[in-house]
């Protein structure tokens, strides 16, 4: 494990933001995997700013997606289209949505773009370099809390009620209950990890990460087995 502490969510960025910009100049042709949300929203403002020439030939993979919004400008997609992707310069044949087309409107749907994304990874081997936040809860991507540990592979998850409260889909009468996500095979398999811990209300979550105790009640404790990860937080 790899530590940057910092003093503040500018430094957590800049900090972040130069970690990347080194990885991706030496691979160019990186497989990125893209979390969403505010942890990580400087970090990929920043690199639109002053890294983008280096950003074009990138793949870009999904991490997670909720299922059932009304709104298709709360999806994660819509955040990577408007904060990776396009300010990037990424093609859109290099990007990879769970669904490319449509919003995930049923379990049905969702069932089926998880396979259909494992199949793609399955393919094209390890990610090169896996973004990562860790929710109030601890949990990573849509892997929640549980008493036992969820399937390798990408899956359908039942979301947690912290995370039905999530900013990103506040305006949403009611909210998603389930969502797709990587699986544990795709966070274990990444070649590196950048773990940005960030935000109120994560303090219980991260100090509990701190002991080491790897445990599916708490699903960011799944890094202590990953050789390769940086922790950038001001926590």
């Amino acid at each position: 494990m790899n530590k940057h502490q910092c003093k503040d969510y500018e430094e957590v960025s800049k900090t972040a933001t130069d970690w990347l910009i080194q990885k991706i100049k030496k691979n160019p042709v990186s497989k990125i995997g893209i979390a969403t949300g505010n942890s990580p929203l400087e970090m990929y403002r920043n690199i639109a700013k002053t890294g983008s020439q280096y950003t074009t030939a990138l793949s870009l993979i999904q991490l997670d997606e909720w299922v059932g919004l009304s709104e298709q400008q709360h999806s994660c997609k819509s955040f990577i289209e408007k904060e990776v992707r396009i300010p990037w310069g990424i093609s859109a044949e290099n990007t990879h949505y769970f669904s490319p087309s449509l919003t995930l409107t049923s379990k049905i749907q969702a069932e089926n773009a998880v396979a259909s994304m494992q199949k793609k990874l399955d393919e094209k081997g390890p990610l090169d370099i896996l973004i990562l936040g860790m929710g109030k809860n601890g949990h990573l991507g849509f892997i929640e809390p549980s008493e036992k540990w969820p399937p390798n592979a990408c899956y359908v998850s039942e979301l947690a009620a912290s995370t039905q409260n999530h900013t990103m889909i506040l305006s949403e009468q009611t909210p998603p209950t389930i969502g797709v996500t990587l699986g544990l095979k795709s966070i274990l398999e990444a070649k590196e990890i950048l773990f940005i811990v960030t935000g109120t209300g994560k303090t219980a979550a991260y100090t509990q990460w701190l002991t080491k105790e790897i445990t599916p009640a708490l699903p960011a404790s799944i890094l202590w087995k990953h050789p390769k990860v940086t922790l950038v937080t001001d926590l």
